[in-house]
């Protein structure tokens, strides 16, 4: 895998893409994200982010799925939700063990920037459910926004935040 990041193109997913792009979701849910229950693992995974709903929501653009392609593989993802008010919110980013620390999620990060800077997005928020991730975020540009204990499923929640641009309201 000489010079990687160079090869593997930042591209928003299309219905097709999602076949391959639940394999990584699946593993990477299970894997980089340890800290939900395994009860709300197989909630994301059977009932909520289901390969018919990704599919759906791609299409009517309910979410925003970036996917990172290197040789017709997807090795990393951004999926966020549909912007209201100037804010966007980023839900899961993740990028498959052997290809973490080479910009990649990096990368994910600075394209939908750019994306919801296009539209008119001012704001964009994430959160954040374990602090080893902190410092790629700040290296990012996102801002520590508060904390809540015990939020959803009952997991430790830091919100960030990064302002990509005025407010255009």
């Amino acid at each position: 895998m000489k010079n990687d990041s160079q090869t593997i193109k930042i591209q928003k997913a299309t219905q097709k893409d999602i076949g391959l792009f639940w394999n990584l979701f699946q593993l990477s849910v299970k894997k980089q994200f340890p800290e939900y229950p395994v009860k709300a693992q197989k909630f994301f995974l059977e009932k909520y982010y289901t390969k018919n709903n990704l599919k759906q929501w791609v299409e009517n653009r309910t979410i925003t799925l970036l996917i990172a392609v290197y040789n017709k593989r997807i090795v990393g993802y951004l999926i966020a939700n549909f912007p209201y008010g100037g804010v966007s919110s980023v839900i899961w980013l993740a990028v498959q063990d052997s290809f973490q620390n080479k910009g990649i999620g990096g990368r994910l990060l600075r394209k939908y920037e750019m994306i919801m800077k296009k539209q008119g997005i001012h704001k964009i928020l994430l959160t954040v459910t374990n602090k080893r991730n902190f410092k790629f975020y700040k290296r990012n540009g996102y801002k520590l926004g508060g904390y809540i204990p015990k939020n959803f499923f009952g997991v430790d929640d830091w919100w960030l935040y990064k302002e990509i641009q005025a407010p255009r309201y």
